[in-house]
């Protein structure tokens, strides 16, 4: 029983010591005992083994604490910013397609709702426009495929400024090639260009495309 009872008054004093933030080198405890005529003596007990013992206790909890947690951050990084950080050097690029049929308006900017790659987040499929982000000469390409019994008319657009038409008829497609010469942060997209209601044909058959060539 007194044997117990002083294994159990080490370890209390052990994690004293840890939680007071004495340093982690002492290897003895000081522990008040009384004699069996309730006289005060001290017992010096060594430590030196259980401190081992915590000490890799606690570094083995904290490396499997961030074991399970660094995958985590990276793939909330990965989200938050469209790709990896060791990725960033690479050259910006998409494609993007129409999964279902729409009734455009006039001047209806065409959102290509299915992202197939968008790496630098340079697309978005909120708002259907891609931004440069950098200067240099870029390939654009679209193509556009006319609904049963409809007319299509589309425009490429660059900030402000109308650039190429394509159109199509009747399950028709109107397809667009060009290399542009893009400033940082300006931006591109297809634009309804009639002033009626035509249909624009989705399931995959209407795409937007483009990468960075060179700078």
């Amino acid at each position: 029983m007194v044997l117990r009872r002083i294994l159990y008054l080490i370890f209390v004093i052990t994690i004293m010591k840890y939680g007071k933030g004495q340093n982690s080198d002492n290897s003895s405890a000081e522990i008040p005992l009384l004699d069996n005529l309730n006289m005060p003596l001290v017992a010096l007990f060594d430590t030196t083994k259980l401190n081992e013992v915590l000490k890799i206790a606690i570094q083995k909890t904290v490396e499997d604490t961030m074991n399970e947690m660094i995958p985590r951050i990276k793939q909330a990084v990965i989200d938050d910013i469209g790709y990896e950080p060791e990725r960033e050097k690479e050259r910006p690029a998409f494609t993007a397609s129409l999964t279902y049929h729409k009734n455009l308006a006039n001047n209806e900017v065409v959102i290509f709702d299915k992202v197939w790659l968008n790496m630098g987040g340079v697309y978005s499929r909120d708002t259907g426009v891609f931004t440069a982000p950098k200067t240099g000469l870029y390939s654009i390409s679209t193509t556009v495929m006319s609904h049963s019994g409809s007319f299509l008319h589309c425009d490429l657009w660059k900030d402000n400024e109308k650039m190429v038409l394509a159109f199509g008829n009747d399950l028709s497609t109107g397809t667009l090639n060009v290399v542009m010469l893009l400033m940082m942060n300006d931006t591109v997209y297809v634009k309804h260009g009639s002033s009626s209601k035509e249909k624009i044909f989705g399931d995959q058959r209407s795409t937007f495309s483009g990468y960075l060539i060179t700078e």
